[in-house]
């Protein structure tokens, strides 16, 4: 399939440890079962580099698109989540009131490092240095969600609570959406 320029990924689902930080999370079994059916539908747009986060979720789901494809892995820390130091994961239920916090304030460091909008910008940078080349650039669905509503109008928070483990968006050379996988 022609015309994909970015295929922005959402790594796939960690083995969640409440006692460690979620940047330091691998893939579940599940997780890992899931980005290699993502894989195959990444395939039919033959893109040419991978890049990647540099937590462990993000760099497994990579290297399993990238083992797909035949490629070897870029990590490059621009794709890195939304950078908040104490934002601790806890019950699920919780999590999920921290992060509505982090949309409802883009312009605030949530928990004191990182502004979602200049997560955002920094996502974008890194981005834009891959350009020359089509891309899966596997990240984080914080970051990921304000990038893409910002592309294509969409609210950032509606769109986070719809993303899946893993999650896919092919986009064109002007940043318009060409499919979701």
């Amino acid at each position: 399939m022609a015309g994909a320029s970015l295929i922005l990924v959402r790594h796939g689902r960690p083995l969640i440890d409440p006692d460690t930080p979620s940047t330091t999370w691998p893939l579940c079994p599940e997780g890992r079962e899931a980005v290699e059916t993502l894989a195959g539908k990444i395939a039919a747009y033959r893109p040419v580099a991978v890049a990647a986060s540099p937590e462990p979720k993000a760099r497994e789901t990579a290297e399993i698109i990238a083992a797909r494809l035949g490629l070897p892995v870029d990590i490059d820390p621009g794709l890195h989540e939304h950078k908040r130091r104490s934002l601790s994961f806890g019950t699920e239920e919780a999590f999920r009131e921290k992060i509505a916090r982090i949309f409802e304030a883009p312009g605030q460091p949530v928990g004191g490092i990182e502004t979602a909008h200049a997560a955002c910008e920094r996502l974008a940078a890194a981005l834009a240095q891959h350009r020359s080349r089509p891309l899966v650039a596997v990240t984080h669905g914080t970051v990921l969600s304000f990038y893409v509503a910002r592309l294509l109008g969409l609210d950032a928070h509606d769109l986070w609570r719809s993303l899946h483990l893993p999650d896919a968006f092919v986009l064109d050379a002007d940043g318009g959406l060409i499919e979701r996988l």
